[in-house]
């Protein structure tokens, strides 16, 4: 029962990791896209501009 119990709880493990992948891409990528943008922000306009083409991901 404890040893079913436990193989349980792995397949759901398991089924999270899989539900999860797809976020786990989309954080990736957008953490990219935050930094490629903050190293272009050098004055205010450039700010509000990639602040309103982040607000749109």
């Amino acid at each position: 029962n404890f040893a079913s119990h436990l193989q349980n709880l792995q397949a759901q493990m398991t089924e999270f990791e899989t539900s999860a992948e797809p976020l786990q891409e989309w954080l990736n990528s957008t953490e990219v896209r935050v930094q490629e943008s903050s190293a272009r922000l050098h004055d205010l306009p450039a700010k509000k501009q990639e602040l309103s083409k982040l607000q749109v991901l």
